[in-house]
C-alpha cells in the first residue's frame, strides 16, 4: 500500500520549492525581481540610454565617410574639393590629387593622396569653425603685394614661374596661393585647358588668360625684377654666323653652348644677359641657322623624337615639356635649370620624358 502525504503537507512542498530556486539562482549571479504575486520574474541588466555622453552628430555631418582616392566620383569629392579649394566638379582627377597630396605633407600625413580615415580628420580639424573675435581694422597697405588685374596681354607663365602674377593666376584656378608656379598649380591648369577646348600645355599663355576672365585692355605692368645688364662673369661669344649653317655639327653646338656657362637664369630671357631653358637652347641653335619654337613644350612637339639619344640632342623634362637641355652624351646636359642659378653643365638628373634629333 502507497504512502501519501497528506495534503497540507503537499501544498506546503509547493511553497518551499520557489523559494529553493530563488536561492541557487543566487550563486549563479541572476538577479530576480519578485512581484507582490510571488511570481519570479529575471530582472533585466540596466541599460544606458543610447547616446548618453555623447554628441549627436549634425545632420550635414557624414557618420561614415568614404575612403577617396584618384578616380572616384560623387558628393564626398565634391566636398574635399571645396575644403581644398580646387574646382567642385565632383571628379577626384589630377588637380585634385595634387592638392590632397600637398595637404597631406603640410600635415605630417604620408603624402599617397588617398583620403582616408587620417586625412578625412585633418580635414575636419582645419576647418571646424571657431567663434571670431572681432578684429582690429588692419592698417591698409600702401602698396599692394599682388596684381589684382591682369589682361590677355599678360606675362605668359609657366612651371617654375615666381612672377607676382602667379598668385593672381592661382586665385582664379582656386588652388593654393603661394606664388611659385609648382606641380599644383601646373596640374590646375591643364585641366582648366582642357576644359576650355585649349591646349593643355599647362603654359598660361594669351588664350589662357583671355579664358580666364581678363580683359583685352592692357593693364598696369608690375615692376619686373632687375635684370642686369651683363652677366657677372661674361662668357666669351664666338662669331656669330652670318649665313645659315644647317650642316653645323654638334661638336660646334656644344662648345658654343659652353661659352654661356655662369648666365644667370632669367624668367622669359632669350639673350646672354639672361636665359630661361627654352630659351637658352633656342638662342644657341638660331646662331647656326636652326630656328625653333620659342617654348619647351612646342619644340619638343617640333622635333622628331629618338629612342637613341646621341649629342646636340634636346633632352626633355615632361609631357608636355617643361623643362628642355642640350645633351651632351655620358649622362651629362647643360641647361638654364631654374630662377636663382646659372647655365652649366650638370648630370641628367630622373629621367627624361623625351629625347628630340635637332641636328640631320
Amino acid at each position: 500500500m502507497s504512502t501519501h502525504a497528506p495534503l497540507h503537507m503537499r501544498r506546503r512542498e509547493r511553497t518551499v520549492r520557489p523559494q529553493l530556486a530563488l536561492r541557487s539562482g543566487l550563486g549563479a549571479g541572476v538577479a530576480l525581481a519578485i512581484p507582490a504575486t510571488g511570481a519570479l520574474v529575471a530582472a533585466a541588466p540596466a541599460m544606458a540610454a543610447p547616446g548618453t555622453g555623447t554628441t549627436t552628430p549634425s545632420a550635414t555631418t557624414p557618420t561614415v565617410k568614404p575612403v577617396l582616392f584618384f578616380g572616384s566620383r560623387g558628393e564626398a569629392v565634391k566636398a574635399i574639393q571645396a575644403q581644398l579649394q580646387v574646382n567642385a566638379d565632383g571628379i577626384f582627377g589630377p588637380a585634385t590629387l595634387s592638392v590632397v597630396k600637398s595637404f597631406q605633407r603640410s600635415n605630417g600625413l604620408y603624402a599617397d593622396g588617398i583620403v582616408g580615415k587620417l586625412t578625412w580628420a585633418k580635414l575636419a580639424a582645419a576647418t571646424t569653425p571657431t567663434t571670431p573675435t572681432t578684429p582690429t581694422t588692419p592698417t591698409t597697405p600702401t602698396t599692394p603685394t599682388t596684381p589684382t588685374t591682369c589682361s590677355a596681354n599678360t606675362t605668359t607663365l609657366r612651371f617654375g614661374s615666381t612672377h607676382a602674377l602667379v598668385k593672381v593666376l592661382q586665385s582664379k584656378l582656386g588652388v593654393e596661393v603661394d606664388g611659385i608656379f609648382g606641380r599644383a598649380t601646373r596640374a590646375g591648369v591643364v585641366s582648366f585647358q582642357a576644359q576650355n577646348g585649349l591646349y593643355a600645355d599647362g603654359i598660361v599663355g594669351k588664350l589662357t588668360w583671355a579664358k580666364l576672365g581678363c580683359s583685352t585692355t592692357t593693364p598696369t605692368t608690375p615692376t619686373p625684377p632687375t635684370v642686369p645688364t651683363t652677366p657677372a662673369t661674361p662668357p666669351t661669344v664666338p662669331t656669330t654666323p652670318t649665313t645659315p649653317a644647317p650642316s653645323a655639327t654638334a661638336a660646334q653646338i656644344i662648345a658654343y653652348a659652353k661659352t654661356f656657362q655662369g648666365v644667370p637664369y632669367v624668367w622669359g630671357g632669350s639673350t646672354p644677359s639672361g636665359f630661361d631653358c627654352s630659351g637658352f637652347v633656342s638662342y644657341v641653335f638660331k646662331q647656326y641657322g636652326i630656328t625653333m619654337p620659342r617654348v619647351s613644350a612646342q619644340q619638343q612637339a617640333y622635333f622628331p623624337s629618338t629612342t637613341n639619344p646621341q649629342p646636340g640632342d634636346l633632352l626633355f623634362y615632361g609631357y608636355p615639356a617643361y623643362h628642355v637641355a642640350i645633351y651632351l652624351g655620358d649622362g651629362m646636359m647643360i641647361d638654364a635649370p631654374h630662377p636663382g642659378s646659372t647655365v652649366g653643365v650638370r648630370a641628367i638628373y630622373g629621367k627624361p620624358s623625351s629625347y628630340a634629333r635637332v641636328l640631320r
